[in-house]
């Protein structure tokens, strides 16, 4: 039996699992890995966040409009 992503999206572990996900990521220890680091003449630190943030908001935008059924 095929799991659709409607499916998927009903799970509270799936959601769970994205919140751990994200505490994970934007935890001290993952970005003070960036620190002193330049990229572009950007602080690594704040590409870092940035990109996290763009990639949960993008996934919450994918999951949710795949719930205007």
């Amino acid at each position: 039996m095929a799991l659709s992503l409607q499916d998927l999206l009903g799970q509270k572990e799936f959601w769970i699992f994205l919140f751990v996900l994200g505490w994970v990521l934007l935890n001290w220890p993952l970005i003070e890995l960036a620190s002193g680091y330049v990229i572009m003449g950007t602080p690594a630190i704040l590409v870092y966040v940035a990109m996290i943030w763009l990639f949960f908001i993008l996934a919450l935008y994918l999951f949710d409009w795949g719930n205007f059924d």
